[in-house]
């Protein structure tokens, strides 16, 4: 029997289409296509068919543009999206057509930060101490109780995006007339927990983690937001003892039992402060950002596009794995603002380093400075040593500089309206920027 998948995309480039690409690769699958922005003749070649819609957010909306696919091609058998910011619509969408997929109570369930945290404390796995905040007054109860920092984010919303560190009351008041918090518009209050921010990502079957690694972020994620000009990492280490106990692995593990996310590739994070005893801040259901999908398939010469789709279509595991390499990516940033008008550097990384160069994208010159915390482009590394990998990406970090139009604009103090402003896709998605 002829499966028709519709894969469903704000657009159809980068990470996003190399996840649709994979699903022609399954048994008996034709491939179609929603999207909001209509792709070139070349990338519109890898649809049976494609639908455009104005909003992929609206189920209304997914569900006419099935309509119209079925209606031209006979019966569908699954909407899928790899795009964390529509997975709530194409739930919708499968459930309102009686298709497979994952279930919205399951999106929900774990991409609303509160219910995440609810389901987690429920089955004895620490979050951190939390309000949800309906009124200004409860963010105000709440610090006075806890005491600052706090941490203030929406209670949707990918990642580090939408989040805001309140260090006293002055910052306080200006986060809460911009976020605006009411009965509608619900907030999450949280405790500030110091500590190296760790991600764990798992293939599940389902329920059953399949398949286990772990990432960490240096700095952390909020620090990244905070600091624009820190050029962060992302280190995926040789042993995943290196990046957490196994404990800590056990722990997360239970977190992604406990969410019951069916057939799913999940990215969870979470804090492990000087106690060891790791505090989860956040999960979602799809192959992760920050290039963590694609230094998977680095770490573990494998395709982490198929087995994403692999796994929510085909409901399989193809592993396991060996893992091979240590793999990190740095993300090219700088002080200032404007556009970007010189990139020192590069030849001297490429000449001493470029045989553990395994991926690049570069900063394209003239560009304006980008606004997503991933910044202007990144170099990823790979080798068997782990610290082979982490000292490349320090010396990528002191040698690569990008010099901005207004390089004295002061950016680095913490605004609120920057972090509201970072749900924008990475500088490079569009496949626009230049490869080392």
């Amino acid at each position: 029997m002829m499966r028709r998948i519709v894969y469903v995309s704000r657009q159809m480039t980068g990470e996003s289409l190399r996840s649709a690409k994979v699903i022609k690769r399954l048994s008996e699958v034709e491939l179609f296509g929603i999207c909001e922005q209509s792709p070139d003749s070349a990338r519109a070649e890898n649809f049976a068919d494609l639908i455009g819609v104005s909003d992929a957010d609206k189920p209304d909306q997914l569900i006419a543009a099935a309509g119209v696919l079925a209606k031209r091609h006979g019966a569908l058998y699954q909407l899928v999206t790899a795009q964390e910011p529509l997975l709530d619509s194409v739930a919708q969408a499968n459930e309102a057509l009686n298709l497979r997929g994952m279930s919205l109570a399951t999106v929900r369930g774990t991409l609303n930060k509160a219910r995440f945290r609810q389901t987690l404390n429920q089955a004895g796995i620490r979050t951190a101490q939390h309000r949800i905040v309906t009124a200004k007054e409860d963010a105000r109860t709440f610090a006075g109780e806890l005491g600052f920092p706090i941490v203030l984010k929406t209670v949707s919303g990918s990642g580090g995006l939408t989040t805001w560190r309140v260090r006293d009351a002055e910052q306080l008041e200006p986060a809460l007339d911009l976020l605006g918090p009411t009965s509608e518009n619900v907030l999450l209050a949280e405790q500030n927990i110091p500590g190296r921010e760790i991600a764990i990502d798992t293939i599940t079957i389902g329920n059953e983690p399949q398949f286990y690694s772990a990432c960490f972020y240096r700095p952390s994620i909020l620090e990244a937001l905070e600091n624009p000009q820190i050029q962060w990492t992302c280190v995926m280490p040789r042993g995943i003892s290196e990046a957490c106990s196994e404990e800590t692995i056990d722990k997360s593990l239970a977190a992604v039992r406990a969410l019951r996310v069916g057939n799913a590739m999940t990215h969870m994070e979470m804090l492990l402060p000087e106690d060891g005893n790791p505090v989860f801040i956040d999960a979602t259901l799809r192959p992760a950002g920050a290039r963590i999908g694609p230094m998977l398939g680095f770490c573990y010469d494998m395709d982490p596009h198929l087995a994403w789709a692999r796994a929510v279509i085909d409901g399989c595991f193809d592993g396991p794995w060996e893992r091979k390499y240590a793999v990190g990516t740095i993300f090219l940033r700088g002080k200032g603002a404007g556009v970007i008008e010189h990139v020192a550097g590069v030849d001297v990384v490429k000449q001493s380093m470029g045989e553990l160069i395994v991926e690049a994208r570069l900063p394209l010159l003239q560009a304006a400075k980008a606004r997503s915390y991933t910044g202007d482009g990144y170099i990823t590394v790979r080798d068997p040593d782990t610290q082979i990998v982490e000292q490349a990406l320090r010396s990528i970090a002191e040698t690569v500089c990008i010099t901005y139009s207004e390089p004295d604009a002061d950016v680095s103090k913490p605004n609120i309206q920057f972090f509201n402003q970072q749900m924008t896709k990475p500088a490079w998605e569009d496949d626009s920027l230049p490869a080392l």
